[in-house]
């Protein structure tokens, strides 16, 4: 898709497809759906070019880049190797007889932030932003064998999965009873019966919600998909928001004495609670919150070099 109008249409297209029915108000965040086809107009955005020109061309190393199988990553070393170049500086390439062979014998390449290094993924993450409103970014995930890169397991994010060559199988279970905090991710244990049995195809997209356990083996490869994920925003982020807010406030800045009277640092604990109580009974309280989130992210943008006046818009 050479056109860049043709790929942003496409997109657009992409994202009314995605978005259109209940989708925002009933799915999104609470059930998983299965759109079939839906990104086949957008397939080419990345493909096995696309991989072979990073790898062979950039420095690309852990936690960006990873080869896991049955959760467990390989070490660096097994697909790397360092050698002193010119002036001294150690460069680090990948052994590509050593990476095709650990690729052969079942692991999974994983790559991180794949928008940040890949033009028509960053558009396409630009796209999702748009329409939800939140930071987007993608990971890619590339496969040869009928194996599984990890353990089925859940992400504290909601994600879009894009499958773009090859079939993937995706087991689906219940959502984590446990906990939904990020630092948890790595416990609890996957209820027994499997909810969803799906394969996706080349062009089909899958949503799922943070916290649903799953385990997606490739079904039939090669096997090329890109994850994208959708930080999820809680309440722990309004209360620190919130009290950023206050923090010249005159009962929140108040002294909280250890010696002395004993009543004088429950008095202080007594205007806080007052004052917490009012600022999260404020009615516009979630619309300011989520307008200063607006406002806080990065965004993308068009440079527009060698013209260095005014930033075109994105």
């Amino acid at each position: 898709m050479e056109n860049t109008r043709d790929l942003a249409g496409a997109m657009e297209d992409v994202m009314s497809t995605l978005m259109a029915d209940d989708f925002l108000a009933r799915v999104y965040h609470h059930e998983h759906r299965l759109f079939p086809a839906a990104a086949e107009r957008i397939r080419d955005v990345f493909g096995w070019d696309d991989l072979n020109g990073l790898l062979e061309t950039q420095q690309l190393r852990s936690p960006q880049m990873r080869l896991s199988r049955d959760g467990k990553q390989l070490a660096e070393s097994a697909y790397l190797r360092a050698r002193p170049s010119r002036r001294g500086r150690r460069r680090v390439r990948i052994d590509p007889v050593k990476l095709r062979e650990a690729l052969g014998a079942g692991h999974t390449l994983a790559l991180r932030y794949l928008d940040e290094i890949h033009p028509g993924v960053s558009q396409l993450a630009e796209a999702f932003e748009r329409r939800l409103l939140s930071d987007f970014e993608f990971n890619l995930y590339a496969s040869w064998a009928p194996t599984g890169s990890f353990n089925t397991h859940w992400d504290d994010h909601d994600v879009f999965v894009i499958q773009l060559q090859g079939r993937k199988r995706w087991r689906i279970f219940g959502r984590n009873e446990f906990s939904l905090h990020p630092a948890d991710s790595a416990m609890g244990t996957p209820p027994a019966e499997v909810i969803d049995d799906l394969v996706l195809s080349p062009g089909d997209v899958l949503f799922l919600p943070r916290g649903f356990w799953h385990d997606p083996v490739t079904e039939e490869g090669p096997s090329l998909h890109i994850t994208g994920s959708i930080p999820c925003t809680t309440g722990l982020d309004l209360a620190r928001w919130l009290l950023d807010q206050l923090r010249e406030d005159e009962a929140m800045c108040a002294e909280l004495l250890r010696y002395g009277n004993p009543e004088d640092p429950q008095e202080v604990v007594r205007k806080v609670r007052d004052r917490l109580d009012g600022a999260f009974a404020e009615e516009d309280l979630v619309q300011r919150f989520f307008a200063a989130r607006d406002g806080a992210r990065f965004g993308r943008f068009r440079l527009g070099l060698p013209d260095t006046g005014p930033v075109p818009a994105a």
